[in-house]
Protein backbone atom coordinates (compact mmCIF):
# COMPACT_ATOMS: atom_id res chain seq x y z
CA UNK A 1 0.00 0.00 0.00
CA UNK A 2 1.16 3.66 -0.90
CA UNK A 3 2.30 6.20 1.50
CA UNK A 4 -0.11 8.50 3.10
CA UNK A 5 1.43 12.52 2.98
CA UNK A 6 -0.02 15.94 2.59
CA UNK A 7 0.84 15.78 -1.26
CA UNK A 8 2.77 19.11 -1.68
CA UNK A 9 5.15 19.11 -4.09
CA UNK A 10 9.10 19.52 -3.72
CA UNK A 11 8.50 19.17 -0.02
CA UNK A 12 10.56 16.23 1.16
CA UNK A 13 8.96 12.86 2.86
CA UNK A 14 10.02 13.46 6.01
CA UNK A 15 8.24 16.74 5.62
CA UNK A 16 4.33 15.22 4.63
CA UNK A 17 4.96 11.61 5.01
CA UNK A 18 1.89 10.51 8.07
CA UNK A 19 2.67 7.27 9.94
CA UNK A 20 -0.09 4.65 10.73
CA UNK A 21 -1.62 5.16 14.21
CA UNK A 22 -0.83 9.25 13.77
CA UNK A 23 -2.55 12.53 14.90
CA UNK A 24 -1.73 15.22 12.95
CA UNK A 25 -2.51 18.54 13.21
CA UNK A 26 -2.77 21.76 10.52
CA UNK A 27 -4.03 24.85 11.65
CA UNK A 28 -5.17 27.15 8.33
CA UNK A 29 -6.69 30.65 8.45
CA UNK A 30 -9.29 30.44 5.45
CA UNK A 31 -11.84 27.61 4.91
CA UNK A 32 -11.31 27.18 1.11
CA UNK A 33 -7.39 26.61 2.07
CA UNK A 34 -8.42 23.74 4.06
CA UNK A 35 -10.81 22.20 1.32
CA UNK A 36 -7.98 22.91 -1.32
CA UNK A 37 -5.48 21.09 1.36
CA UNK A 38 -8.34 17.79 2.12
CA UNK A 39 -9.01 17.30 -1.38
CA UNK A 40 -5.04 17.18 -2.09
CA UNK A 41 -4.60 15.00 0.45
CA UNK A 42 -7.47 12.28 -0.56
CA UNK A 43 -6.51 13.02 -4.24
CA UNK A 44 -3.39 11.45 -2.94
CA UNK A 45 -4.30 8.40 -1.41
CA UNK A 46 -4.63 5.03 -3.85
CA UNK A 47 -7.45 2.73 -4.23
CA UNK A 48 -6.22 0.56 -1.58
CA UNK A 49 -7.07 2.83 1.22
CA UNK A 50 -9.92 3.81 2.88
CA UNK A 51 -10.75 6.87 4.36
CA UNK A 52 -13.62 9.23 6.39
CA UNK A 53 -14.15 12.90 6.10
CA UNK A 54 -16.15 14.00 9.24
CA UNK A 55 -16.55 17.89 8.76
CA UNK A 56 -18.22 20.65 10.01
CA UNK A 57 -19.11 24.32 9.52
CA UNK A 58 -17.87 24.87 6.07
CA UNK A 59 -18.83 22.68 3.10
CA UNK A 60 -16.33 20.83 1.41
CA UNK A 61 -18.74 18.77 -0.83
CA UNK A 62 -17.95 20.90 -3.73
CA UNK A 63 -14.50 20.40 -3.83
CA UNK A 64 -14.64 16.87 -2.65
CA UNK A 65 -17.25 16.01 -5.15
CA UNK A 66 -14.19 16.60 -8.09
CA UNK A 67 -13.06 13.40 -7.19
CA UNK A 68 -13.48 10.89 -9.82
CA UNK A 69 -13.39 7.22 -10.19
CA UNK A 70 -9.74 7.56 -10.97
CA UNK A 71 -8.35 9.26 -7.83
CA UNK A 72 -8.48 9.01 -4.35
CA UNK A 73 -9.50 6.57 -2.05
CA UNK A 74 -10.87 3.01 -3.00
CA UNK A 75 -13.51 3.55 -0.67
CA UNK A 76 -14.71 7.55 1.35
CA UNK A 77 -17.80 8.03 3.66
CA UNK A 78 -18.53 11.37 4.53
CA UNK A 79 -20.28 12.34 8.02
CA UNK A 80 -21.57 15.81 8.68
CA UNK A 81 -21.70 17.50 12.16
CA UNK A 82 -24.02 20.25 13.44
CA UNK A 83 -22.26 23.01 14.51
CA UNK A 84 -24.57 23.09 18.09
CA UNK A 85 -23.20 19.19 18.49
CA UNK A 86 -19.90 19.85 18.03
CA UNK A 87 -18.48 19.84 21.52
CA UNK A 88 -20.07 16.80 22.28
CA UNK A 89 -19.23 14.98 18.94
CA UNK A 90 -15.72 15.94 19.69
CA UNK A 91 -15.78 14.34 23.17
CA UNK A 92 -17.34 11.09 21.64
CA UNK A 93 -15.22 10.90 18.24
CA UNK A 94 -13.45 7.51 19.05
CA UNK A 95 -16.97 5.89 20.24
CA UNK A 96 -18.93 7.68 17.08
CA UNK A 97 -16.21 6.33 14.60
CA UNK A 98 -16.59 2.92 16.30
CA UNK A 99 -20.59 3.13 15.68
CA UNK A 100 -19.86 4.44 12.14
CA UNK A 101 -18.18 1.28 11.16
CA UNK A 102 -14.94 2.85 10.56
CA UNK A 103 -12.71 0.19 9.27
CA UNK A 104 -9.22 -0.49 10.83
CA UNK A 105 -5.83 1.12 8.97
CA UNK A 106 -8.54 3.94 7.40
CA UNK A 107 -7.41 7.43 6.94
CA UNK A 108 -9.57 9.69 9.11
CA UNK A 109 -9.60 13.86 7.93
CA UNK A 110 -11.34 16.24 10.28
CA UNK A 111 -12.04 19.72 9.52
CA UNK A 112 -13.59 21.88 11.59
CA UNK A 113 -13.36 25.63 12.54
CA UNK A 114 -10.93 26.73 15.07
CA UNK A 115 -14.17 28.02 17.25
CA UNK A 116 -15.68 24.54 17.72
CA UNK A 117 -12.64 24.00 20.74
CA UNK A 118 -13.27 27.92 22.79
CA UNK A 119 -15.04 25.58 25.14
CA UNK A 120 -12.06 23.10 25.47
CA UNK A 121 -9.72 24.43 28.34
CA UNK A 122 -5.59 23.17 28.10
CA UNK A 123 -6.01 19.80 30.27
CA UNK A 124 -9.55 19.21 28.55
CA UNK A 125 -7.67 19.77 24.88
CA UNK A 126 -4.47 17.48 25.55
CA UNK A 127 -6.80 14.51 27.17
CA UNK A 128 -9.16 14.89 23.70
CA UNK A 129 -5.83 14.26 22.00
CA UNK A 130 -4.81 10.97 24.13
CA UNK A 131 -7.41 10.01 23.92
CA UNK A 132 -7.21 10.15 20.22
CA UNK A 133 -4.30 8.72 20.13
CA UNK A 134 -4.71 5.74 21.97
CA UNK A 135 -7.89 5.14 19.90
CA UNK A 136 -5.77 5.32 16.77
CA UNK A 137 -2.88 3.54 17.74
CA UNK A 138 -5.49 0.58 18.93
CA UNK A 139 -7.18 0.75 15.52
CA UNK A 140 -3.91 1.34 13.79
CA UNK A 141 -5.84 4.53 11.66
CA UNK A 142 -4.59 7.70 10.91
CA UNK A 143 -5.81 11.20 11.53
CA UNK A 144 -5.17 14.55 9.92
CA UNK A 145 -7.04 17.43 11.57
CA UNK A 146 -7.36 20.83 9.11
CA UNK A 147 -8.60 23.65 11.76
CA UNK A 148 -9.86 26.37 10.12
CA UNK A 149 -9.74 30.50 11.24
CA UNK A 150 -7.54 32.26 13.53
CA UNK A 151 -7.23 31.03 17.33
CA UNK A 152 -3.60 32.03 18.33
CA UNK A 153 -4.16 31.08 21.80
CA UNK A 154 -5.27 27.34 20.30
CA UNK A 155 -2.12 27.27 19.06
CA UNK A 156 -0.03 28.19 21.50
CA UNK A 157 -1.34 25.54 23.30
CA UNK A 158 -0.98 22.72 20.92
CA UNK A 159 2.73 23.38 20.22
CA UNK A 160 2.48 22.61 24.14
CA UNK A 161 1.42 19.09 23.59
CA UNK A 162 4.36 18.01 20.97
CA UNK A 163 4.22 14.20 23.25
CA UNK A 164 0.51 13.73 22.00
CA UNK A 165 1.10 14.66 18.47
CA UNK A 166 2.40 13.27 15.39
CA UNK A 167 2.82 16.70 13.40
CA UNK A 168 1.63 20.32 14.05
CA UNK A 169 1.88 22.59 10.98
CA UNK A 170 0.17 26.03 10.20
CA UNK A 171 -0.58 26.77 6.35
CA UNK A 172 -1.82 30.81 6.42
CA UNK A 173 -1.57 33.72 3.97
CA UNK A 174 1.04 37.14 4.73
CA UNK A 175 2.23 39.80 2.39
CA UNK A 176 0.81 38.35 -0.37
CA UNK A 177 2.09 34.93 -0.40
CA UNK A 178 0.91 31.70 1.30
CA UNK A 179 3.32 30.68 3.76
CA UNK A 180 3.39 26.76 5.59
CA UNK A 181 5.29 26.87 8.95
CA UNK A 182 6.06 23.02 10.07
CA UNK A 183 6.73 23.27 13.79
CA UNK A 184 7.29 19.62 14.16
CA UNK A 185 6.30 16.05 12.35
CA UNK A 186 7.56 12.50 12.71
CA UNK A 187 7.05 10.07 9.80
CA UNK A 188 8.58 6.57 9.12
CA UNK A 189 11.41 8.45 7.86
CA UNK A 190 11.98 10.41 10.98
CA UNK A 191 11.55 13.65 12.98
CA UNK A 192 11.31 17.58 10.95
CA UNK A 193 10.98 20.60 13.00
CA UNK A 194 10.92 23.92 12.74
CA UNK A 195 10.58 24.82 9.12
CA UNK A 196 9.10 27.33 7.03
CA UNK A 197 8.37 27.46 3.15
CA UNK A 198 6.31 29.80 0.75
CA UNK A 199 3.84 28.24 -0.96
CA UNK A 200 1.88 28.89 -4.45
CA UNK A 201 -1.38 28.12 -5.56
CA UNK A 202 -1.54 25.19 -8.40
CA UNK A 203 -4.29 23.28 -10.10
CA UNK A 204 -3.85 20.66 -8.03
CA UNK A 205 -3.63 22.58 -5.31
CA UNK A 206 -0.23 24.01 -3.11
CA UNK A 207 3.10 23.76 -4.57
CA UNK A 208 6.67 24.99 -2.68
CA UNK A 209 7.69 28.40 -4.52
CA UNK A 210 11.45 27.98 -5.19
CA UNK A 211 13.43 29.54 -2.22
CA UNK A 212 14.33 33.45 -3.59
CA UNK A 213 16.51 33.64 -0.69
CA UNK A 214 18.76 31.12 -1.70
CA UNK A 215 18.82 32.09 -5.33
CA UNK A 216 22.32 33.98 -6.04
CA UNK A 217 22.49 37.69 -6.57
CA UNK A 218 22.77 38.21 -9.99
CA UNK A 219 25.72 40.15 -11.86
CA UNK A 220 27.81 42.58 -9.21
CA UNK A 221 26.91 42.90 -5.67
CA UNK A 222 30.08 45.68 -5.47
CA UNK A 223 27.14 48.06 -4.75
CA UNK A 224 25.98 47.06 -1.75
CA UNK A 225 27.41 49.97 0.01
CA UNK A 226 26.38 52.54 -2.48
CA UNK A 227 23.40 54.79 -1.72
CA UNK A 228 21.03 56.45 -4.03
CA UNK A 229 18.88 59.22 -2.73
CA UNK A 230 15.96 61.72 -4.08
CA UNK A 231 17.70 64.90 -2.68
CA UNK A 232 14.59 65.33 -0.58
CA UNK A 233 14.73 63.03 1.87
CA UNK A 234 18.17 64.34 2.90
CA UNK A 235 16.72 67.71 4.09
CA UNK A 236 19.50 70.31 3.70
CA UNK A 237 22.33 67.68 4.63
CA UNK A 238 25.29 68.28 2.29
CA UNK A 239 28.03 66.64 3.80
CA UNK A 240 28.23 62.75 2.16
CA UNK A 241 30.85 60.10 1.17
CA UNK A 242 31.31 59.40 -2.04
CA UNK A 243 29.05 56.64 -1.60
CA UNK A 244 26.51 58.71 -1.58
CA UNK A 245 25.14 59.36 -5.05
CA UNK A 246 21.76 62.11 -5.09
CA UNK A 247 18.97 63.12 -7.67
CA UNK A 248 16.84 65.67 -7.83
CA UNK A 249 14.49 63.96 -10.25
CA UNK A 250 12.93 60.34 -8.97
CA UNK A 251 12.19 59.29 -12.85
CA UNK A 252 16.65 59.56 -12.51
CA UNK A 253 16.88 57.67 -9.21
CA UNK A 254 14.86 54.74 -10.53
CA UNK A 255 16.48 54.88 -14.17
CA UNK A 256 19.91 54.73 -11.92
CA UNK A 257 18.57 52.19 -9.09
CA UNK A 258 17.11 49.97 -12.11
CA UNK A 259 21.27 49.26 -13.11
CA UNK A 260 22.43 48.39 -9.37
CA UNK A 261 21.72 45.21 -7.72
CA UNK A 262 22.36 45.44 -3.58
CA UNK A 263 22.56 49.15 -2.96
CA UNK A 264 20.19 51.03 -1.01
CA UNK A 265 17.70 53.34 -2.89
CA UNK A 266 15.88 55.99 -0.48
CA UNK A 267 12.76 57.93 -2.12
CA UNK A 268 10.63 60.03 -0.85
CA UNK A 269 6.76 60.68 -1.30
CA UNK A 270 4.62 63.13 -0.74
CA UNK A 271 1.23 62.68 -1.78
CA UNK A 272 -1.22 59.93 -1.61
CA UNK A 273 -1.67 60.49 -5.47
CA UNK A 274 1.30 59.00 -6.18
CA UNK A 275 0.98 55.86 -3.59
CA UNK A 276 0.05 53.82 -7.35
CA UNK A 277 2.89 55.33 -9.18
CA UNK A 278 5.64 54.79 -6.97
CA UNK A 279 4.09 51.00 -6.39
CA UNK A 280 4.56 49.92 -9.82
CA UNK A 281 7.94 51.64 -10.07
CA UNK A 282 8.94 49.96 -7.17
CA UNK A 283 7.17 46.09 -8.57
CA UNK A 284 9.31 46.55 -11.66
CA UNK A 285 12.62 47.35 -9.58
CA UNK A 286 12.41 44.24 -8.11
CA UNK A 287 11.45 42.63 -10.90
CA UNK A 288 14.56 43.94 -12.89
CA UNK A 289 16.79 43.93 -9.80
CA UNK A 290 16.00 41.01 -7.07
CA UNK A 291 15.89 41.14 -3.58
CA UNK A 292 19.31 42.29 -2.65
CA UNK A 293 18.11 46.09 -3.58
CA UNK A 294 17.64 47.88 -0.13
CA UNK A 295 14.29 50.53 -0.72
CA UNK A 296 13.47 53.36 1.78
CA UNK A 297 10.30 54.89 1.14
CA UNK A 298 10.35 58.00 3.32
CA UNK A 299 6.90 60.05 3.70
CA UNK A 300 7.87 64.21 3.23
CA UNK A 301 4.12 64.64 4.09
CA UNK A 302 1.34 62.95 6.46
CA UNK A 303 -0.11 61.05 3.70
CA UNK A 304 0.21 57.38 3.43
CA UNK A 305 -2.43 55.55 5.20
CA UNK A 306 -2.70 51.43 6.62
CA UNK A 307 -3.62 50.58 2.64
CA UNK A 308 -0.84 52.08 1.04
CA UNK A 309 2.20 51.34 2.99
CA UNK A 310 0.95 47.73 2.44
CA UNK A 311 0.72 48.48 -0.83
CA UNK A 312 4.55 50.25 -0.66
CA UNK A 313 5.94 47.25 1.06
CA UNK A 314 4.33 44.29 -0.97
CA UNK A 315 5.65 45.81 -4.35
CA UNK A 316 9.15 46.42 -2.98
CA UNK A 317 9.96 48.32 0.18
CA UNK A 318 11.74 47.41 2.74
CA UNK A 319 10.78 49.66 4.99
CA UNK A 320 8.29 52.92 5.16
CA UNK A 321 9.53 55.82 7.43
CA UNK A 322 6.56 57.39 8.66
CA UNK A 323 6.80 61.44 8.93
CA UNK A 324 7.64 62.97 11.34
CA UNK A 325 11.37 60.73 12.14
CA UNK A 326 14.28 62.99 12.64
CA UNK A 327 17.12 63.02 10.03
CA UNK A 328 19.26 60.99 12.09
CA UNK A 329 16.72 58.51 13.24
CA UNK A 330 15.92 58.37 9.07
CA UNK A 331 19.93 57.59 8.90
CA UNK A 332 19.37 54.54 11.64
CA UNK A 333 16.44 52.62 9.85
CA UNK A 334 18.35 53.37 6.69
CA UNK A 335 21.05 51.24 8.69
CA UNK A 336 18.57 49.06 9.85
CA UNK A 337 18.16 47.50 6.71
CA UNK A 338 21.73 46.93 5.16
CA UNK A 339 22.00 43.49 4.53
CA UNK A 340 18.59 42.49 4.58
CA UNK A 341 16.72 40.85 1.88
CA UNK A 342 13.34 41.45 0.31
CA UNK A 343 11.32 38.12 1.13
CA UNK A 344 7.85 39.37 0.51
CA UNK A 345 7.03 36.62 -2.08
CA UNK A 346 4.64 37.14 -4.61
CA UNK A 347 3.36 33.90 -5.44
CA UNK A 348 2.42 34.29 -9.34
CA UNK A 349 0.48 36.98 -8.26
CA UNK A 350 0.54 40.16 -10.82
CA UNK A 351 0.65 43.67 -9.94
CA UNK A 352 -3.09 43.98 -11.18
CA UNK A 353 -4.48 41.33 -8.49
CA UNK A 354 -2.39 43.24 -5.95
CA UNK A 355 -4.04 46.42 -6.44
CA UNK A 356 -7.53 44.70 -6.89
CA UNK A 357 -7.11 43.32 -3.98
CA UNK A 358 -5.62 46.57 -2.39
CA UNK A 359 -8.65 48.97 -3.42
CA UNK A 360 -11.58 49.15 -1.65
CA UNK A 361 -14.89 47.93 -3.13
CA UNK A 362 -16.91 50.65 -4.69
CA UNK A 363 -19.95 50.78 -2.16
CA UNK A 364 -20.16 52.03 1.91
CA UNK A 365 -23.53 51.84 4.00
CA UNK A 366 -25.88 49.61 5.01
CA UNK A 367 -26.79 46.79 2.49
CA UNK A 368 -29.37 43.91 2.51
CA UNK A 369 -27.87 40.79 4.36
CA UNK A 370 -27.18 38.77 1.31
CA UNK A 371 -25.48 41.58 -0.80
CA UNK A 372 -23.64 42.10 2.52
CA UNK A 373 -22.45 38.48 2.77
CA UNK A 374 -21.45 38.15 -0.77
CA UNK A 375 -19.30 41.47 -0.65
CA UNK A 376 -17.74 39.70 2.13
CA UNK A 377 -17.34 36.43 0.08
CA UNK A 378 -15.32 37.99 -3.17
CA UNK A 379 -13.26 40.17 -0.17
CA UNK A 380 -12.33 37.19 1.51
CA UNK A 381 -12.03 34.82 -1.36
CA UNK A 382 -9.59 37.30 -3.05
CA UNK A 383 -7.39 37.89 0.10
CA UNK A 384 -3.61 36.92 0.34
CA UNK A 385 -2.87 38.57 3.52
CA UNK A 386 -1.35 41.76 2.44
CA UNK A 387 -3.99 44.14 4.59
CA UNK A 388 -6.05 43.71 8.37
CA UNK A 389 -10.07 43.43 8.14
CA UNK A 390 -12.32 44.28 10.59
CA UNK A 391 -15.71 42.49 11.10
CA UNK A 392 -17.56 43.09 14.03
CA UNK A 393 -21.21 41.93 15.82
CA UNK A 394 -22.51 44.49 17.55
CA UNK A 395 -25.15 43.52 19.83
CA UNK A 396 -27.72 46.65 21.00
CA UNK A 397 -28.21 46.77 24.72
CA UNK A 398 -32.07 46.23 25.71
CA UNK A 399 -32.86 49.96 26.04
CA UNK A 400 -32.32 50.90 22.51
CA UNK A 401 -33.83 49.49 19.24
CA UNK A 402 -31.72 48.70 16.64
CA UNK A 403 -32.92 51.89 14.49
CA UNK A 404 -31.75 53.83 16.61
CA UNK A 405 -28.24 52.82 17.52
CA UNK A 406 -27.95 52.32 13.42
CA UNK A 407 -28.90 56.33 13.66
CA UNK A 408 -25.49 57.23 15.67
CA UNK A 409 -23.61 55.04 12.85
CA UNK A 410 -21.75 56.86 9.99
CA UNK A 411 -19.83 55.18 7.16
CA UNK A 412 -18.58 57.35 5.22
CA UNK A 413 -15.30 55.02 3.61
CA UNK A 414 -15.81 52.82 0.52
CA UNK A 415 -15.57 48.90 1.61
CA UNK A 416 -17.07 49.99 5.12
CA UNK A 417 -20.42 48.06 5.11
CA UNK A 418 -23.28 46.91 7.69
CA UNK A 419 -26.51 44.85 7.51
CA UNK A 420 -28.73 43.93 10.55
CA UNK A 421 -29.63 40.44 10.82
CA UNK A 422 -31.69 38.78 13.99
CA UNK A 423 -31.66 42.02 15.46
CA UNK A 424 -28.01 42.12 15.54
CA UNK A 425 -25.85 44.58 13.50
CA UNK A 426 -22.73 43.48 11.60
CA UNK A 427 -20.35 46.09 10.66
CA UNK A 428 -17.30 45.41 8.15
CA UNK A 429 -14.58 47.45 7.95
CA UNK A 430 -12.07 47.25 5.00
CA UNK A 431 -8.47 47.70 6.00
CA UNK A 432 -8.74 48.37 9.63
CA UNK A 433 -6.29 47.49 12.25
CA UNK A 434 -6.65 45.09 15.15
CA UNK A 435 -4.63 47.87 17.29
CA UNK A 436 -7.11 51.06 15.22
CA UNK A 437 -10.51 49.18 15.97
CA UNK A 438 -10.84 51.33 19.18
CA UNK A 439 -10.19 54.67 17.23
CA UNK A 440 -12.58 53.49 14.27
CA UNK A 441 -15.39 52.78 16.07
CA UNK A 442 -15.01 56.31 17.93
CA UNK A 443 -15.43 57.78 14.44
CA UNK A 444 -17.86 55.57 12.95
CA UNK A 445 -20.23 56.27 15.95
CA UNK A 446 -21.42 59.92 16.37
CA UNK A 447 -21.99 59.02 20.43
CA UNK A 448 -19.73 56.79 22.41
CA UNK A 449 -19.75 53.43 20.95
CA UNK A 450 -20.34 51.54 24.41
CA UNK A 451 -23.39 53.90 25.21
CA UNK A 452 -24.74 52.40 21.54
CA UNK A 453 -23.51 48.77 22.04
CA UNK A 454 -23.57 46.53 24.67
CA UNK A 455 -21.30 44.30 23.40
CA UNK A 456 -18.62 44.15 20.31
CA UNK A 457 -17.48 40.99 19.41
CA UNK A 458 -14.56 40.64 16.25
CA UNK A 459 -14.87 37.66 14.28
CA UNK A 460 -12.15 35.98 12.80
CA UNK A 461 -13.42 34.87 9.90
CA UNK A 462 -16.74 34.38 7.58
CA UNK A 463 -17.76 31.17 9.14
CA UNK A 464 -18.36 32.57 12.11
CA UNK A 465 -20.94 34.56 10.52
CA UNK A 466 -24.29 32.42 10.80
CA UNK A 467 -25.04 32.13 6.86
CA UNK A 468 -28.55 30.32 6.70
CA UNK A 469 -29.64 33.35 8.23
CA UNK A 470 -28.36 35.33 6.55
CA UNK A 471 -29.21 33.59 3.12
CA UNK A 472 -32.55 33.46 4.53
CA UNK A 473 -32.99 37.24 5.65
CA UNK A 474 -35.52 39.80 3.94
CA UNK A 475 -34.86 42.78 2.93
CA UNK A 476 -34.02 45.50 5.48
CA UNK A 477 -36.58 47.64 6.39
CA UNK A 478 -37.28 51.26 4.79
CA UNK A 479 -36.90 52.64 8.96
CA UNK A 480 -33.34 51.45 8.93
CA UNK A 481 -30.86 54.23 8.00
CA UNK A 482 -27.43 54.96 8.86
CA UNK A 483 -26.56 58.84 10.01
CA UNK A 484 -26.05 61.05 6.95
CA UNK A 485 -22.68 61.92 6.46
CA UNK A 486 -22.25 65.64 7.54
CA UNK A 487 -19.27 67.33 6.62
CA UNK A 488 -19.98 70.23 8.69
CA UNK A 489 -19.79 68.95 12.49
CA UNK A 490 -19.63 70.56 15.92
CA UNK A 491 -16.75 71.69 17.86
CA UNK A 492 -17.03 68.75 20.21
CA UNK A 493 -17.52 66.24 17.46
CA UNK A 494 -14.48 67.70 15.25
CA UNK A 495 -12.32 67.69 18.18
CA UNK A 496 -13.11 63.57 19.00
CA UNK A 497 -12.28 62.82 15.08
CA UNK A 498 -8.77 65.36 15.03
CA UNK A 499 -8.19 63.14 18.02
CA UNK A 500 -8.62 59.71 15.78
CA UNK A 501 -7.73 61.15 12.36
CA UNK A 502 -4.65 63.61 12.98
CA UNK A 503 -3.78 63.70 9.25
CA UNK A 504 -6.15 66.03 7.55
CA UNK A 505 -7.92 64.48 4.23
CA UNK A 506 -11.25 65.31 2.96
CA UNK A 507 -14.39 63.45 5.08
CA UNK A 508 -15.09 61.06 1.74
CA UNK A 509 -11.61 59.08 2.58
CA UNK A 510 -10.65 59.73 5.97
CA UNK A 511 -8.74 56.71 6.90
CA UNK A 512 -10.36 56.54 10.57
CA UNK A 513 -8.58 53.27 10.79
CA UNK A 514 -4.72 54.67 10.86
Amino acid sequence: MSQVTLAIPSLRDEQIQLRQGGLYWVALDQPSDAQVLALQFLVALSAQHRATLVWCGSNPEDRIGALDDQQGPGQLRVFEVPVPAMRSALESLPSELRRAAVAPGSQVLLMLPATSWQSFDTLQLQQWCERMRHWLRERGCTLLVLCHGQASSLHAELVRLNECLSGLAQLYRHDGGIRYQLHFWHSEQGVCGAQAFELQSLASGFGVVRDEQARPVPTRTDDQRLYLAQRSVLESTSTLSRQWKVFERRIDLLQQASLARAASVLIAIESDQQVEVLSRDLYALRERCGMALKVVVREMEPCLRYRDERLLMSCGANIIVPFGVSLSRFFSLVDSVQGQLWNRGRSGNDLESLLKRLRAPTMRGLLPPREFLSTLDQIYADACGEIEHQLLRLQPPPSLTIEQCLYQVTLRRFGDIATVVEGVCYVFLFACRSDGLESALGNICRLPWRSLFSDCQPLADLGELPRVAFLHALALPHEFRLAPDRTEATPRARSDLNAYTPRQTSPAITDYCE
